[in-house]
């Protein structure tokens, strides 16, 4: 039986966005979702997807049926949208740990897993997310896992909630008065392709890893908020004003992210664009 890829979070930005790429190489995919999920743009792009849903006999199923050899976890709840606390604690940590469970007990060889850049407390997001890192390196005698420390990315047909996406909706719609913070805070953004290659890379280099492994995943050069703001709003040609320091910076507010990526480059990898570029696509994609 040939090896199989399993992915969740297949119906998100990023895990679509990814398995349009992965499906070109002729991997067989099997894909964790959640019961309530629209899968009919999966099933457009091929008939030889499998799916499972996100449920202990599903999960249990897929790997009696599959010969799995790498997972690669997408699926996340960022609590952008009300959830509850177990809501976004199921999502980041109890779902994940028990796929992680099964992956050990039917001898998966990876477990690449897309963890967060951002410190433990600053949100309940970021809570559970690495904890569950944690429980990646805990079980690291038993299966390789790669602990992607994603920073912020965007692209083209991101889902409005996104800041830079947010952003570039207000200004192409040229509200008149846009609240900001003072925009000091120092982010690395990185364009959704490079995101993309990257993990292509990590597939093709699977083999030069062993036991636990941190690779934080951006662009590796870090900006203001106020020069990304005030780049999107030169791209899209806006009329609105941007006042900075109307609202207050939230309380554990990250002052500073970025992303060394010297692992990466070590395995071949660089990103391809830079912050205008990808903003100059982004905008020029942008539907009302």
């Amino acid at each position: 039986m040939s090896k199989s890829i399993i992915i969740t979070g297949a119906t998100g930005y990023l895990g679509f966005k990814f398995l349009k790429h992965l499906l070109k190489d002729n991997f067989n995919i099997c894909i964790i979702k959640r019961p309530t999920s629209d899968i009919s743009k999966l099933r457009d792009l091929s008939k030889n997807i499998k799916f499972y849903n996100n449920d202990d006999i599903s999960i249990c199923n897929l790997f009696f049926e599959n010969s799995v050899e790498t997972i690669i976890h997408f699926s996340t709840l960022y609590g952008r949208k009300g959830e509850t606390l177990f809501e976004i604690k199921d999502a980041n940590l109890d779902f994940p740990l028990i796929l992680l469970k099964y992956a050990i007990d039917n001898n998966v060889k990876y477990f690449i897993n897309t963890g967060t850049s951002l410190p433990y407390l600053t949100n309940q997001y970021s809570l559970f997310k690495n904890q569950f890192a944690e429980c990646l390196d805990f079980f690291s005698s038993k299966i390789v896992t790669l602990n992607i420390l994603l920073e912020h990315f965007y692209g083209p047909d991101d889902e409005d909630s996104k800041f830079i996406t947010s952003m570039i909706g207000k200004m192409k719609n040229n509200i008149a008065n846009i609240e900001l913070t003072a925009g000091t805070q120092l982010r690395d953004f990185i364009f959704i392709e490079d995101v993309i290659n990257a993990y292509m890379c990590l597939l093709d280099n699977l083999d030069k890893f062993k036991g636990y492994n941190v690779l934080p995943l951006g662009s590796g050069e870090v900006v203001t908020i106020r020069t990304i703001v005030e780049t999107i709003k030169k791209e899209s040609g806006s009329d609105s004003n941007l006042l900075f320091g109307k609202i207050p910076m939230r309380e554990n507010e990250l002052l500073c992210s970025d992303a060394d990526i010297s692992k990466l480059k070590s395995l071949g990898w660089y990103p391809k664009f830079n912050l205008t570029e990808g903003i100059k696509l982004t905008v020029a994609s942008y539907k009302n």
